[in-house]
């Protein structure tokens, strides 16, 4: 009920301030997350839910149903009267185009309007070529993705479009790009607009991560959480009072340049120790190659044929679960570092949530179980013993659903105070 609570203090605050527009924007709003999250739903449930008056929900819900995001669906049970007539939201009213770019590859798809992915396509990313050439690539998945779904142009609502560090998401332009050297400065956004005649959304893919879990995933429901993603990066997004955190200028929630061990190795931002290169895949490949040239044993050489240039983290992994004690020791010291960092996450936010994701947490519970074991010992016990950390509920699929989600959120979200001041 979180986002319905943030909706009403919204709905609040624009009577005090008078705005009827806004009221009336705000209210269409709490109706339609009502059918959202309860559907199929009577009106006489809508307007208890809501407290507004019948005659206020019968008309909200006549002016969605004329737009087509709300159906009826049949007759609900009676309790003593005629039956209900059944309120649900019609999920393809409304369709979002999602693309997520990471180091190594592409991943674009399609969803209704309750983020269920319609299609899906991905493909490989050459980035050392830089943005401008790579942007053929990232128009050519999304044209794919949408042809696959085989949707109604009319109805697509919109392309989110998310992206591996620092992003101004006002006007879609990269800040900096740590893991694509090269990237840092360039227009995303301007150069999606100049492909697609539809609105577009450009975020941090942490961000988007965050907000897709609020919206369609585990952290659904939830007003204050943070979302950290360990893959062969770290970074996460900050969701405070039902809001995205963004910091002064879009960096916040860069989680992974937060110093864990003083006389760790050099970090690519130029500092010592940065959770990226103590508790990242990158971090645990890096560690276990540079114990085997030190004498290391490990099945980790087998499997990868004995070239540890070779080596990956889905490997180490492998090997991790199959028992090999080095990997193990390797995999479950990562998940510490994380769990300090956490640790100082929540003493710092005070969440009720954490929610991690990535490949890492996802694919290894001996490092999720690591983390979250040392978060909640290191953390300040009256804070720490409240919050709960769990898995991603979107999975694989967190920072591409993420990428969708930036659209859909429009959808759904309540008007902004700050946009009818």
């Amino acid at each position: 009920m979180g986002e319905l609570n943030y909706i009403k203090r919204t709905s609040d605050e624009a009577v005090r301030k008078g705005n009827q527009k806004l009221v009336k924007s705000i209210n269409r709003s709490m109706v339609l997350n009502i059918v959202r999250e309860h559907g199929p739903v009577s009106r006489a449930d809508v307007s208890r839910l809501s407290q507004f008056y019948p005659a206020t929900v019968s008309s909200i819900v006549n002016d969605l149903i004329g737009e087509g995001f709300v159906r009826e669906a049949g007759l609900g049970d009676s309790t003593g009267g005629r039956q209900p007539v059944m309120l649900q939201l019609d999920r393809r009213a409304g369709i979002s185009c999602g693309v997520s770019i990471a180091v190594d590859k592409l991943r674009a798809c399609v969803t209704d309007l309750d983020a269920q992915v319609l299609a899906a396509e991905e493909a490989s990313l050459a980035w050392e070529q830089g943005p401008r050439h790579c942007m053929r690539a990232v128009t050519g998945v999304i044209r794919r993705a949408l042809g696959q779904a085989q949707v109604d142009p009319d109805r697509i609502l919109g392309i989110g479009v998310v992206y591996p560090g620092p992003v101004d998401s006002d006007n879609g332009t990269i800040l900096a790009s740590p893991h694509m050297p090269g990237w840092g400065g360039f227009s995303l956004g301007e150069a999606m607009e100049a492909e697609f005649s539809l609105p577009i959304l450009v975020d941090n893919d942490a961000n988007a991560a965050a907000w897709g879990e609020k919206w369609f995933g585990s952290a659904r429901g939830r007003s204050n959480y943070l979302y950290l993603m360990a893959d062969y990066g770290l970074g996460g997004g900050i969701v405070i009072d039902d809001q995205l955190y963004r910091g002064r200028n879009g960096g916040a929630g860069e989680f992974g340049h937060m110093t864990v061990d003083v006389d760790g190795p050099q970090c690519k931002c130029g500092n010592f120790g940065c959770l990226d290169v103590m508790a990242s895949a990158g971090a645990i490949v890096d560690k276990v190659v540079g114990d085997v040239k030190r004498g290391a044993r490990t099945s980790c050489v087998e499997l990868c044929g004995g070239q540890m240039d070779e080596l990956t983290i889905d490997i180490v992994l492998q090997a991790a679960n199959e028992g090999d004690a080095h990997a193990q020791a390797v995999v479950e010291e990562a998940g510490r570092y994380l769990g300090i960092g956490l640790a100082g996450l929540i003493n710092w936010f005070n969440p009720e949530l954490i929610v991690l994701g990535g490949r890492l947490p996802l694919e290894s519970t001996l490092y999720f179980e690591s983390a979250t074991e040392t978060a909640k010992r290191r953390a300040w016990s009256a804070l720490g013993r409240d919050v709960s950390i769990v898995l991603s509920s979107l999975g694989a699929d967190a920072c591409v659903i993420g990428a969708a989600s930036l659209v859909l959120a429009r959808v759904f979200a309540p008007p902004s105070i700050a946009a009818y001041a």
